[in-house]
């Protein structure tokens, strides 16, 4: 059975994954910048938090992308994104990405370093990049 909105609810998904990392970049860098927050953690932290986002987003985007199968030919995007194994496995791509994204926003909430920040900004990228149409194979 094909469900007549599968299509529209994955792009919603990933619209609203993509919209939700980046308003909490905003805010925590709102946070650091203008209200001048400051958590006193070191750098040293700083860059364990983009070490541990990095190789997430790494894990994420070499071996879990590939676990998205292929739509076939004759296959409509409905027919696509109703099937489990494609839907499934892209919801599980995106939200690991995002992951990594929060876990660079944090490191940059408490550290102030710029290379958490740097590599959830990575993390949006590649969100963007991976999104339901690319996937599909249509963008």
């Amino acid at each position: 059975m094909i469900s007549t909105g599968a299509t529209r609810a994955v792009r919603i998904v990933h619209a609203a994954l993509v919209a939700g990392l980046s308003l909490v970049g905003a805010t925590f860098l709102f946070l650091l910048r203008a209200l001048r927050l400051n958590f006193g953690f070191g750098a040293g932290l700083g860059r364990l938090f983009a070490v541990m986002a990095l190789v997430v987003l790494a894990i994420a985007l070499f071996f879990l992308r590939s676990r998205i199968p292929r739509r076939r030919s004759d296959q409509s995007p409905e027919e696509y994104w109703s099937a489990h194994e494609s839907r499934d496995a892209a919801v599980i791509l995106w939200t690991i990405v995002e992951g990594a994204g929060m876990v660079g926003w944090v490191g940059y909430l408490l550290t102030g370093s710029v290379a958490p920040g740097l590599i959830a900004v990575v993390s949006i990228l590649s969100l963007i990049l991976i999104r339901p149409s690319r996937i599909e194979g249509h963008g």
